[in-house]
């Protein structure tokens, strides 16, 4: 059946055609067929349809040295709190304006998949000579797909009110002069059609393979009024409606009715090829190792060790944030805090300099019995990296560089991480940890385990067949904390621009946070039919307790359900859409009061080589109609606090 889909979506690329609006996007120009004639028979009606869902493949934003091609809500992940980038961004470093790509590329994708779902909506009715039920099911795909698409517009950029251009059919160039509808109008119409969608009695309840079921219109549903029914301000008000409310929690509760749930086989083991279509799985862009058709964690997220057959190894520019790493609790439920971690060392950690902080991450530079400690391959530990140690300690004052252990400093930074929520060691290849990468000799891949030591031996060098055991990655000269989670491991991966594992949209885990955000605001905060007993739910599969305490009153609550979504969606690209949601973005990106931080910080905090974060302002939580679309229509709206 995937291979059928993949093949499906390779013809679409030759034969969908279809007319669209270009003064919101760039439409593909007929090739094989014309619109009027690809719905007149079976195969192109399944091809349309594929077409559609293609374009969910590559709407993540491009621009500057991270062009994310190819991906979808993946893409936003280093610009959401828990993740990070090694390259400056215009729109994380205070310079982005109403010309950027970032906004027209967004835009556009966007509006290419609503066009190519008004032409199956408007046509298949009319004119597919395909099975009544069938037809009947791929309607009702089409309007769920419609809704992901218009669902991100309202988001990005139709908040306080404004909306975006509602089209519902294929239209000519010349017509494409509508200005926005309301943001409650463009919510109407995806309410609409996603209960269209639940209604139709030949679409199916549970789908894992990446098409539309009923489970998972539920759920977009849910999020819908969820999206209405709390609005959140910058100024931290939250306004409510208990009937949109009621109404998200109904939908989610459906989604388990329709036989989705939680994956039983544990965490880490969900994000592997092996699982990718388990009960969790509600809606995903199914993805193959085909050229074009996988993703591109293993180059951006994986070290120089992050191996691939063919396209090279990692390059390492997606970090995770040292303030999401901080987040995952203890073992017993409790906050983490460095000063609490079983050592002397780290007395005082919160008020120490920088300097002095990084001492505590140090690798050891000998042995048990005090010789030079010797590397993989048997050679003495490089003379650079011993220099490079000694430069970091006289960088320290003379308190903090006694602190430092020639033998055991390694072992001492690793209690930090010990006894911790275990998805944090399911995400995050910590300080000192291993992993199992791959490199390249005599034209063959092979296994090999590192570990992610600092400074690492080799400065930036690639892998080579002189192995040493240290991750290798591009950024040596900063100690960050890189994913593991969409990293592959081993030497088993065919082409690092092709990494086949799907890329969930919606999964189950999702829809209990949800769930447990609407109950908050509902004031529903305890026992197991509250917010707290849908975080556990979570929770427990990872064997971590749920403190009624965090649930004690609405404000706890809701910043525990929003700390439990930043440490449970780590890589998925979902924090970013969140915290624009929630209005926190200024706050849990931009952390400091002067509108700055480190961008791409360093494990205890320093700011990296890429520069400083800079607010830009409020106007960011509206992402503004793009420059372009308003010179081509005078009816469009100009965004408020943006210059045109």
């Amino acid at each position: 059946m995937r291979r059928k889909l993949y093949t499906i979506l390779i013809a679409v690329i030759l034969l969908y055609s279809y007319s669209g609006c270009t003064s919101i996007l760039d439409t593909t120009p007929y090739n094989a067929l014309a619109s009027d004639s690809m719905w007149q028979l079976e195969e192109s009606v399944d091809q349309g349809v594929a077409g559609i869902y293609s374009a969910l493949y590559d709407w993540a934003p491009y621009s500057g040295s991270f062009a994310t091609g190819n991906s979808s809500t993946w893409g936003f992940e280093p610009w959401g709190m828990t993740g990070e980038l090694r390259y400056s961004e215009a729109i994380t470093s205070g310079s982005i304006n109403t010309g950027s790509g970032i906004f027209s590329n967004t835009w556009k994708k966007l509006y290419e998949g609503v066009t190519r779902a008004n032409d199956a909506i408007v046509n298949i009715p009319a004119k597919s000579p395909a099975p009544a039920e069938k037809n009947a099911r791929l309607l009702a795909e089409a309007k769920f797909l419609r809704v992901f698409f218009y669902l991100r517009l309202n988001e990005l950029f139709g908040g306080n009110g404004l909306g975006v251009p509602l089209y519902t059919e294929p239209i000519q160039v010349e017509d494409c002069i509508k200005g926005q509808s309301s943001e409650s109008e463009v919510f109407a119409q995806i309410i609409q059609d996603l209960t269209d969608a639940i209604n139709e009695p030949n679409l199916p309840n549970k789908v894992t393979t990446g098409r539309v079921s009923k489970g998972a219109a539920y759920a977009l549903r849910g999020k819908a009024y969820l999206c209405q029914g709390a609005k959140y301000a910058v100024n931290g008000s939250v306004t409510a409606s208990d009937d949109l409310l009621n109404k998200a929690v109904t939908d989610f509760a459906k989604v388990g009715e329709c036989g989705y749930g939680l994956f039983a086989g544990g965490y880490k083991a969900l994000f592997t090829e092996a699982n990718e279509r388990s009960e969790e799985m509600i809606f995903s862009i199914q993805r193959t190792s085909d050229i074009d058709h996988g993703t591109l964690s293993q180059k951006y997220c994986g070290s120089r060790y992050a191996y691939a057959l063919t396209g090279g190894n990692g390059w390492g520019d997606m970090t995770v944030s040292p303030y999401v790493v901080d987040l995952y609790e203890n073992a017993d439920g409790t906050p983490f805090n460095w000063e609490a971690v079983d050592d002397p060392a780290f007395a005082g950690y919160n008020t120490m300099s920088l300097a002095d902080r990084a001492v505590l991450f140090l690798r050891d530079t000998q042995d048990e019995s005090g010789a030079i400690i010797k590397q993989h391959d048997g050679t003495p530990l490089q003379t650079t990296v011993q220099n490079r140690v000694k430069t970091l300690l006289d960088a320290a004052s003379a308190g903090a560089s006694a602190k430092y252990l020639p033998y055991g400093n390694e072992a001492r930074i690793k209690k930090a991480y010990a006894s911790r929520d275990p998805r944090l060691s399911a995400n995050v290849i910590t300080p000192y940890a291993g992993i199992v990468g791959g490199y390249s000799y005599s034209g063959a891949g092979n296994a090999m385990e590192v570990f992610w030591r600092w400074p690492i031996s080799g400065g930036n060098a690639t892998p080579n067949t002189t192995q040493r055991d240290d991750m290798a990655v591009d950024n040596a000269n900063q100690f960050s904390y890189y994913h593991r989670k969409f990293v592959y491991e081993g030497a088993g991966l065919a082409d690092r621009n092709n990494g086949p594992i799907d890329e969930p949209l919606i999964r189950y885990a999702d829809v209990l946070l949800m769930w447990a955000e609407a109950l908050v605001e509902l004031n529903q905060l305890t026992g197991t039919n509250g917010a707290e007993g849908k975080v556990k739910q979570v929770r427990d599969r990872v064997n971590m307790p749920t403190l009624s305490s965090n649930f004690a009153d609405k404000d706890k609550a809701r910043n525990y359900v929003r700390d439990e979504r930043r440490r449970e969606f780590v890589n998925e690209g979902i924090n970013f859409f969140d915290e624009m949601r929630w209005r926190t973005w200024k706050e849990s990106k931009f952390k400091f009061s002067a509108g700055e931080k480190g961008q791409t910080e360093t494990v205890w905090g320093a700011t990296g080589a890429a520069g400083s974060y800079k607010w830009a302002g409020d106007q960011l939580y509206v992402w503004p109609v793009p420059q372009t679309e308003i010179e081509k229509n005078p009816n469009l709206t100009k965004t408020p606090g943006w210059a045109y």
